[in-house]
């Protein structure tokens, strides 16, 4: 092979190393961004949870309510009172599962 092949084989080569280079960069920072947006939408899913458990709290103490004091005032009283005992109950379990 004559040496002026074997150069533009290299430089060749060398081209194709930098565009690989180039983007691998890219790709590790769009795996950034996307560990980043998946980290948020673990969140957002964690906050979306409690928030339907606490609506299913809410309802089944509806329930509860309704069968146990047929009175308005009574009925929010007693449904107060509940949410107030669910709630320092799920304070404690946090508590105590540290």
């Amino acid at each position: 092979m004559e040496n002026g092949n074997i150069y533009s084989l290299l430089e060749i080569m060398e081209q194709k190393i930098q565009l690989l280079s180039e983007k691998y960069a890219l790709s590790q920072v769009e795996l950034g961004m996307v560990r980043e947006e998946n980290t948020e939408l673990k969140g957002f899913v964690k906050k979306q949870n409690a928030q339907i458990n606490n609506f299913q709290n809410q309802y089944k103490i509806s329930k509860i309510v309704a069968k146990i004091a047929p009175d308005a005032k009574e009925a929010a009283e007693l449904r107060d009172k509940l949410d107030e005992y669910i709630n320092e109950t799920e304070k404690c379990i946090t508590f105590l599962s540290k």
